[in-house]
């Protein structure tokens, strides 16, 4: 594609000037002109881009994105044509189709590789035609378009490297699935029973691309992978992302990306071997990462915004200051930013918080549309004129079609300085087997790919017999570092032997790369680990991990000792983590040195090969690194960065000390005193002038405004006047000291007094009294108006009635003309206030509301009236990416709806609406869905007037600076949970449910005691058992109460496990640590728990288990459902099948059949132990009658457990749920056992409902089975 210099037409723009003839164009820098090469009808949607061998454009784009069906038409990758030279397209032709949506393209000889998630493709043109006849698909099963496959790039090492976002595949063997690698980003579980799929080549005619809805869900993690040139040795470089949409190096192979995320900014990463940057991080997530030992930090300053295409710039004859950086686009913005290294050691860092802006469109845009400049920047390239490609979508944020046809704008533009010409020149080489051995060589440093890349190709056929001609161009100086680098590894390709060059920094780097690559550890790259330059230590390091080099762990450990850079330490403690065993590194924690108890701790918690018993010393170590990074493991909550431009430092949210919103002004006091609004919450100064503070409020009244007064006012007893104007109708409370007896003179009459009272300081007690005000002047007298009693001041809160419907639906062409004299300040009030819209219980405005919704500082920037009014009536209609509604279906039945705030490789943080989060653990879920709705509620159009929307919309659009108020909103349930020393106790409301036992001096295991209903009846014998209520009926034994400690409550236990007896307390069950600790977070109590299973001499380790304990109040009682694991990663161990196994209850003694009015049921409709005993079940009930009422247990077994369940159910109060196989005659010692052998599990489930109603027990236990 030959171009000529004075044909090709040119448009120069300095920033801010108009645009002469097409403003339609972005402003770009003042040293930059721009072209556009293409535009619709010729491309529309234009997403990735790359350049073919003969320097011709190459588009990816069509209808499949953004919420395709299996028969939407496919993608297709067509080539550009600039037939005349003069800088512009005429022509394109279709060289492969029928892809799911491109996201990423590259060349590698005739092969060109094709993003398309589920799939990756290779498509060729075997006979010359630029028509692709041969499709191979690679892989598949890849996940959905919405975080998908991305930044297809070559690097010099001859492999494929690629960015993947967090969606999963969908794991359906044999034909989809993906590649292991994959699969474990994702946390597929039984991820290594799955065998990879084969490659498929199919014909043009014969291709078809595999679907995958675009609502399935996410898997913990993205990354960046690398293959071979034919898809072998997928690997794992990098991981901890949530969607990576492109990559790129520079001319040291050293990478460059950025990640999206929708709450906290988007990030910028500089991926490396063995990194981990956060999101889906095992224990420690933070997202920037910059202080946060246990992941990688980022690379610059956090954006808001959508991160897109990536390049490395090093264009010969370009002005110094655009030499050495990279271009990236930001496709909310609507900018293409300039980010410039500088090396902090082995830190790659923006040398700016602000970066440069190269081109904008003067404002962002909404997901739905832009308007305004046609710049909506995807991908960009360096193309083979050195000029700087960029391509552009359309208007709307997915397919747009009319009259049938796709209909999108789009445009490719073409950006070079104004110092320099861009020109192909003698750029191609048509036939790579003919050319010279110098010309290839030259194309090793091209700034195009396909050109390095296929020179070096053609290289290494050549064989050994063109080294020396490679060795000595590499010996020669003036060498660019990206023809050095790509020397140096097109050599040690050919030849493994000649794989160590150092006379400089990037030479040795490099030959550390080729000694990882060809896995051949030499003593150079032992003697690297202390060379003076960081980035020279950190590729040594990397090496050793990637050669599996386990012999030099002592040259690691050494270094761990005195190494000070960030990213060196962090890869150390990484290799050490790989390379060295658990057993050795554990013997480190002693070491008398801080920085190798540090790096041998951070492995083992990556790993979490410590229980909380053994993080706990930790606390106190003399090293604030450790004990702080112990108090965060055993329970310091994460640390998240909120948004902003810049985003520069991590801030936790804090609490909110001051009202948003205040429904009142011109406050004034004839005093002359400072009087001012507050908030209504427990520690809030009562009085401007006195410390005394709430420690009591009724949730009526929490978190209203309201009127701190002065309390040197409070004996006034005439000629006093506090006045301020109502904005709004409001309920007005009185808040009055009640040693006063009775209200003052001037407010007799006219209030009424409730049941609510504050405590405070001082005064101890206030009454509440309310009334209901108009809008306007209010007027408030003496505190003592005709009173004698001496007291406190009074108080002032007011509830605002923002909300007024009228009955009306509002729409676009009622709301639009109400904008001219909309009122900013009530759109302000309605978007913060509880009594409003509560817009900020999910969107964050500078750092004030929560970051569960897209954060709208600078809307005002990015959207019209028009857009937001239709995001505000009719929310569904345009989602922004990450916002969709997401349902998460768990195991017990449950389902939770909200927006994914924060994915771990455990849980995911789900942010539920009103403002509220919950933390779910990824092996209680069952399914994860994505809805084709927002999460934000429907509605505002009939309970917002349409002056109130206008109102509302008026202050959005004034948004465009970030405020800096925090917001801290915390929930309550009515569960709580008291932690003593020995015990946990759970109580709801002031009722207490059960005290689980964590140590007793008789009872050698964990069991929950004393369990009774939300009424407090009781449901468990008593614990110890009382006389005479808990005699057992004919028992002849000692004080005539049956197994008095071996029965307590609710447990699980084993008569015979690996030889020991836990069952009847002649082996112990230690406790060890709360996985979880107690909490209680939407109405939910939770804690998990670890326990060690000893030997009867207490010196050998059985196993050990780990349980899950969740307890959420339903119709029909208190539903309990018990997740537990046994398992034992050293030896082998088995239970045995005696009767007493598994999960024990003892039920009241007024309930048991024998000595009660009990029945026990199953599921066939058997009755009591004669029926049932010996029987599998699905569920089984033991209740009774106390007081009229049913009360008592039903347990039902998970579906998954291994086994079936049967009963072991007496009359006499004992009720075991099996898991194992019934014994053909009792006996202690087992006839049949059950082997867990190292490293594997059993996990145990039971749905466990206490219910104290008079519903059909069979309604109730068919309630637990359908909700599962």
């Amino acid at each position: 594609m030959e171009k000529a210099k004075s044909l090709i037409t040119l448009i120069s723009i300095s920033f801010g000037a108009p645009l002469p003839g097409d403003e339609q164009l972005p402003i770009i820098s003042a040293d930059f002109k721009i072209s556009v090469f293409a535009q619709d009808p010729l491309v529309r949607n234009p997403c990735a881009i790359t350049f073919d061998q003969q320097g011709r454009l190459c588009v990816g784009m069509g209808p499949q994105y953004r919420s395709p069906t299996k028969d939407t038409l496919g993608d297709s990758v067509w080539i550009l044509s600039d037939e005349d030279s003069d800088g512009e397209a005429e022509s394109r032709k279709q060289f492969a189709t029928g892809f799911n949506s491109i996201q990423g393209l590259a060349w590698k000889g005739q092969d060109l590789w094709v993003a398309n998630a589920p799939d990756l493709t290779i498509v060729r043109d075997l006979n010359g035609d630029d028509i692709a006849d041969e499709y191979t698909r690679v892989y598949t099963d890849l996940g959905n378009l919405e975080h998908g496959l991305h930044g297809l790039n070559f690097g010099p090492d001859g492999k494929l490297y690629m960015s993947k976002g967090n969606s999963k595949g969908l794991t359906e063997p044999p034909e989809r699935v993906a590649p292991a690698p994959f699969r474990e980003l994702w946390g597929i579980a039984d991820s290594a029973h799955f065998e990879d799929p084969t490659t498929i080549i199919f014909t043009s005619e014969t291709y078809k691309k595999n679907y995958h809805n675009p609502r399935d869900d996410w898997g913990i993690s993205g990354g960046i992978l690398r293959c071979k040139d034919d898809g072998s040795q997928l690997e794992i470089i990098s991981r901890g992302f949530r969607n990576p949409w492109d990559i790129a190096f520079d001319d040291r192979f050293d990478w460059l990306g950025t990640d999206n995320d929708q709450t906290m900014g988007d990030k910028i990463i500089a991926p490396f071997f063995g990194s981990h940057f956060g999101w889906g991080h095992a224990w420690s997530f933070d997202w920037k990462g910059d202080g946060h030992l246990p992941t990688a930090p980022s690379s610059g300053p956090l954006f808001e915004g959508s991160g897109t295409g990536i390049v490395f710039c090093k264009v010969p004859g370009y002005p110094e200051k655009y030499q050495n950086v990279f271009f990236y686009n930001d496709w909310l913005n609507r900018e293409t930013r300039i980010y410039r290294t500088k090396w902090d050691g082995a830190w790659r860092k923006a040398d700016r918080e602000k970066l440069e802006i190269l081109a904008h469109a003067e404002g962002g845009r909404t997901m739905p549309k832009s308007s305004g400049r046609s710049f909506d920047p995807v991908d960009i390239e360096i193309g083979p004129d050195g000029a700087i490609w960029i391509s552009s979508w359309g208007r709307q944020y997915g397919a747009h079609f009319e009259e049938g046809k796709i209909a999108n704008e789009g445009r490719i533009y073409r950006l070079w300085p104004r110092a320099f010409s861009p020109s192909n020149g003698n750029n191609t080489l048509p036939v790579w087997g003919n050319a010279s051995a110098q010309d290839l060589i030259g194309k090793l440093g091209s700034h195009l790919p396909v050109w390095r890349t296929n020179a070096q190709e053609e290289l290494i056929r050549r064989g050994k017999e063109i080294l020396p001609l490679l060795l000595k161009r590499l010996s020669k100086d003036g060498n660019t570092t990206f023809l050095e680098t790509w020397l140096i590894w097109t050599i040690g390709r050919i030849s493994p032997d000649q794989n160590w060059f150092d006379l400089n920094t990037n030479q040795k780097i490099q030959s550390l790369r080729l000694q990882a690559f060809h896995q051949t550890i030499t003593q150079e790259v032992v003697e690297a680990l202390n060379d003076p330059e960081p980035r020279v230590r950190l590729e040594a390091v990397l090496t050793l991990r990637q050669g599996d080099a386990q012999g030099k762990t002592a040259a690691l450990i050494d270094l761990a000792s005195r190494e000070t850079d960030r990213i060196v330490f962090y890869a150390t403690w990484g290799a050490l983590m790989e390379l060295m065993p658990e057993k050795n590194r554990r013997d480190l924690l002693d070491d008398e040195r801080a920085s190798i108890r540090l790096a041998a701790f951070l492995g083992l918690l990556e790993q979490d090969a410590l229980s909380e018993a053994e993080i706990q010393p930790f606390l106190n170590d003399p090293s604030p690194l450790i004990s702080g990074l112990a108090k965060k493991r055993l329970g310091g909550k994460y640390q998240f960065e909120h948004r902003g431009k810049p985003l520069t430092k991590n801030r936790a949210l804090q609490k909110q000390t001051g009202p948003i919103v205040i429904p009142f002004s011109n406050l004034r006091a004839s005093s002359g005193n400072k009087y001012r609004a507050g908030l209504l919450q427990i520690g809030a100064q009562l009085y401007t002038d006195r410390g005394y503070s709430i420690t009591q409020i009724p949730p009526e009244l929490e978190q209203l405004t309201f009127i701190q007064t002065a309390c040197s006012d409070a004996d006034a007893q005439n000629d006093f006047k506090l006045s301020f104007s109502l904005s709004y109708p409001s309920t007005v409370y009185l808040i009055d000291d009640a040693r006063g007896e009775a209200l003052p003179d001037w407010a007799k009459g006219k209030w009424k007094k409730t049941s609510l009272l504050v405590n405070s300081t001082d005064p101890k007690r206030l009454k509440v009294y309310e009334a209901e005000l108009p809008a306007g002047h209010v007027e408030f007298g003496a505190n003592r108006d005709g009173l004698t009693a001496r007291k406190g001041g009074y108080l002032i809160a007011v509830r605002p009635k923002l909300l007024k419907p009228d009955g009306s639906i509002s729409d676009e062409s009622s709301i639009l003309p109400l904008l001219e004299n909309a009122n900013t300040r009530r759109g302000r009030d309605l978007f913060f206030s509880t009594n409003g819209a509560n817009c900020s219980s999910c969107h964050q405005v500078g750092q004030l509301g929560n970051n569960h919704a897209p954060d709208l500082s600078e809307i005002g920037s990015r959207a019209d009236a028009k857009s937001l009014i239709q995001s505000i009536i009719d929310p569904s209609a345009n989602i922004v990416e990450g916002f969709y509604a997401q349902t998460i279906s768990m195991k017990n039945g449950q389902t939770h709806a909200g927006v994914i705030l924060q994915e771990r490789a455990q849980s995911l943080t789900l942010a539920t609406p009103g403002g509220g989060k919950i933390t779910i653990q990824r092996n209680e879920i069952e399914s994860q869905k994505r809805l084709l709705v927002s999460a934000m509620p429907a509605g505002f159009s009939a309970s917002l007037t349409s002056q109130q929307i206008a109102d509302l919309t008026a202050y959005l659009l004034t948004l465009k600076k970030p405020k800096a108020i925090s917001k801290d909103q915390t929930q309550s349930s009515s569960f709580k949970f008291q932690l003593n020393e020995d015990k946990l106790e759970l109580s709801l409301g002031k009722q207490p449910i059960t005290t689980y036992l964590l140590d007793h001096e008789i009872l050698s295991r964990r069991a929950f005691i004393n369990l009774k209903s939300r009424s407090g009846k009781p449901v468990t014998r008593n614990f110890p058992p009382k006389r005479p209520e808990d005699l057992s009926p004919g028992y002849k034994g000692k004080g005539g109460v049956d197994h008095p400690v071996m029965h307590p409550g609710l447990w699980i236990s084993f008569g015979w496990l690996d030889g020991q007896d836990y069952w009847r307390l002649k082996s112990k069950v230690q406790f060890e640590s709360f996985l979880e600790k107690p909490s209680v977070k939407q109405g939910v109590a939770s804690f998990s728990t670890r326990d060690r299973y000893l030997d009867e001499q207490g010196q050998k380790t059985i196993c050990l288990q780990d349980s899950h304990y969740r307890f959420q109040e339903t119709k029909d009682g208190i539903l309990l459902n018990w997740d537990t694991t046994f398992y034992n990663n050293k030896r082998d161990f088995s239970f045995g099948d005696q009767e007493e196994s598994g999960l024990g209850l003892r039920i009241a003694s007024p309930l048991r059949v024998e000595g009660g009015n009990g029945q026990i049921l199953n599921n066939r409709g058997e009755k009591n132990g004669a029926q049932t005993w010996g029987k599998n079940f699905q569920w089984i009930d033991y209740s009774g009658e106390i007081a009229g009422d049913r009360v008592g247990v039903i347990i039902a077994p998970h579906p998954e457990n291994p086994l079936p369940t049967w009963s072991h159910s007496r009359d006499y109060g004992v009720l075991v749920s099996n898991p194992f196989v019934k014994q053909p005659k009792e006996r202690r010692e087992p006839y049949q056992k059950t082997l867990i052998k190292k490293g594997q599990k059993l996990r145990l489930r039971y749905a466990i409902l206490i219910h104290d109603g008079n519903h059909p027990i069979s309604e109730m236990a068919n309630a637990i089975l359908i909700a599962r």
